[in-house]
């Protein structure tokens, strides 16, 4: 019987473990895997281990995350470690006060904390960056240090500071040699969770930093949308394996010799310790100096995740001598936002159609100088005096592209011309839809003939009633994890965006793609300077530089989507021209329509989409 629960524990136990580390084995094992999707095998390789090496961004990001999670983590501790001495000896209710006050933040959710931070910074009109993320980091992470230091202070023998003073002992040297020696656990207890809180920290991040500083949690959450790169997967292996193999020295290093040496080592710790910090300031302060006193012309570009060609970016810095500081979003919304709160400094956005038409009307956009846009004139004209920029004064075209629908042609034996097929019981839980809001309900608009921008609260009813009747047979409501699961044959159809169709098409030549014959959505991406930019010029330069048929040819390969640049279309090998997925015949276009902004009339298609998603 022993033997039966001794048996039983350990498969609970190992259950266990599978259950929380079989994440971690899959992303070992897809990090040598010669394809991009982790929806299916394609060899063995360590290009992508490789490729980390070379990925600026990535390495940038990471070096950001180490040197904000060591300096806040030391300023932290340094001054938590101080905090907790004074409220140790305080009493009475101030006492019970600050140590609930302590206790707020570390409830508090992370996103009310990060709203809190940018708008203080916002009041005091500090610039968001690496000064205004670290800030935060140090903010957050001084009450956990007063937790860790807290305890230990209560462990101490009584009266024994009382006593090194009536010895003749100064009040600094108490601190150093009674004091700090006896409270040593708690204090590296708190500068290791202020350490690890900020290394994983996101929501803080993404609310107080800036143009040109990023780190790992917001560069992952950028490419989230559109498909974590397999550089991520390599990155997360070392870091896995070089936090393993720490432990393991650590505790084989306990083991082994804790009792023979424990005096030297404590020693030891403390000269290290000190020495660490010390560098960890030198690093910090020379990295302020460094970044208020340089010289270099800078170019901050906000823009989607993976949506240019870096090599552009190494190139026009090689021409012109201008460091390109390229940060991501996943949304428009998200880009506004940041643009909205103000104390950002982008030279270039990349707003969509409809959030265009919103930031004119909000005067959040600089108008250009054409003078310095020689290359405007590669633009096909079929692409300029568009309903969000009519008169084109604010925008360059940087991408367009359709809305359509991916599916497999082993698992779909219908003709597929039509958005009914998505309403078709035949391919029940076989069907993936968009999990946004306008794309859904322009699908559905369009399918019974009405507008996608229509603001008629009868005909949103409409298209809401066919969604909600649709629903059992959707699969899922998706955004970029669609690529993976169609390339993985999870499912027979779903709504997509061309250049993700011709990336899919790619990995898997089982599926095609079509636009609807009732149309669909045609939309835009454009290149726009925000309002206050403080490098205008330079600014247009990199959009100049951009609209050169060369260039425009090697980012429209890269990307994968269609080109407004008539130029580099021509550029293109006849297969790219004829691919009816990038560039589909006119008659198809003609019933496309573009997304408007619809102001307070989006109320409309909120409610109706909250009606679908909770029916």
């Amino acid at each position: 019987m022993k033997r039966l629960e001794s048996i039983s524990s350990k498969v609970y136990m190992f259950l266990i473990f599978l259950f929380l580390y079989a994440p971690i084995l899959a992303l070992l094992v897809f990090s040598f895997n010669d394809s991009k999707s982790m929806a299916s095998w394609q060899g063995f390789t360590f290009k992508w281990y490789i490729e980390l090496l070379h990925n600026d961004k990535i390495l940038r990001a990471l070096y950001n995350t180490i040197l904000i999670a060591l300096s806040s983590a030391t300023i932290a501790t340094i001054i938590g470690t101080i905090a907790a001495i004074g409220i140790f000896n305080m009493k009475g209710k101030l006492k019970n006060i600050l140590l609930n006050i302590n206790y707020l933040p570390v409830l508090n959710p992370d996103i009310v904390t990060g709203i809190a931070l940018m708008s203080l910074f916002v009041f005091f009109s500090l610039t968001f960056g690496y000064k205004t993320m670290l800030l935060a980091h140090i903010t957050f992470n001084i009450p956990y240090v007063i937790l860790s230091v807290l305890p230990k202070l209560k462990q101490m023998p009584v009266n024994i500071t009382d006593a090194a003073l009536d010895l003749g002992a100064t009040p600094s040297y108490t601190l150093r040699k009674i004091i700090i020696p006896q409270i040593q656990p708690g204090i590296l207890a708190g500068f290791l969770m202020a350490f690890t809180m900020s290394i994983d920290d996101f929501v803080i991040s993404f609310f107080t930093t800036g143009s040109g500083v990023s780190n790992l949690s917001i560069e992952i959450f950028s490419m989230a949308r559109r498909g974590i790169k397999p550089e991520i997967n390599a990155l997360s292996t070392l870091m896995f394996i070089t936090v393993l193999s720490l432990l393991l020295l650590v505790n084989k290093k306990e083991l082994t010799s804790e009792k023979k040496t424990k005096k030297v080592t404590n020693k030891n710790n403390n000269r290290a310790l000190a020495f660490a910090l010390a560098i960890v300031v030198l690093v910090s302060t020379l990295v302020f100096v460094g970044k208020s006193n340089s010289t270099t012309k800078t170019l901050n570009v906000f823009n989607v995740g993976d949506y240019i060609d870096r090599d552009l970016l190494d190139k026009f810095e090689q021409e012109t001598g201008i460091k390109v500081n390229y940060e991501e979003y996943d949304t428009n919304e998200i880009m506004y936002q940041k643009l909205k709160g103000g104390n950002s400094d982008y030279d270039i956005v990349v707003p969509s159609d409809y959030m265009l038409e919103k930031m004119i009307k909000e005067d959040m956009v600089e108008k250009l100088n054409f003078d310095n846009l020689p290359n405007y004139e590669y633009i096909d004209e079929d692409y300029k005096g568009l309903s969000y920029d009519p008169n084109n004064e604010y925008s360059v075209p940087y991408m367009w592209g359709t809305v359509g629908i991916i599916y497999n042609t082993t698992m779909v034996d219908d003709p597929v011309d039509s958005w009914n097929i998505l309403w078709n019981p035949k391919y029940t839980k076989e069907i993936m839809m968009f999990d946004s809001i306008r794309d859904t309900l322009a699908i559905s608009l369009k399918r019974l003939g009405y507008s996608l921008n229509s603001t008629n609260p009868q005909e949103i009813a409409k298209a809401k009633d066919e969604l909600i009747k649709q629903k059992p047979l959707v699969k899922a409501y998706v955004v970029d994890e669609v690529k993976d699961r169609m390339i993985g044959g999870e499912a027979a159809l779903a709504t997509v965006w061309s250049g993700d169709a011709i990336y899919m098409m790619e990995e898997n030549p089982d599926l095609a793609y079509v636009v609807p014959k009732e149309g669909s959505n045609k939309w835009f991406d454009t290149m726009v300077i925000p309002k206050g930019s403080k490098h205008k010029e330079e600014a247009e330069a990199f959009i100049n530089f951009l609209l050169d048929p060369e260039n425009a040819k090697q980012n429209v390969e890269y990307i994968g989507y269609s080109t407004p640049n008539a130029a580099a279309y021509e550029l293109l090998d006849e297969e790219t021209q004829e691919d009816e997925a990038a560039y589909p015949p006119e008659d198809i276009l003609d019933k496309c329509e573009v997304f408007i902004d619809l102001g307070d009339k989006i109320k409309l298609y909120d409610d109706a989409w909250l009606e679908i998603k909770s029916n």
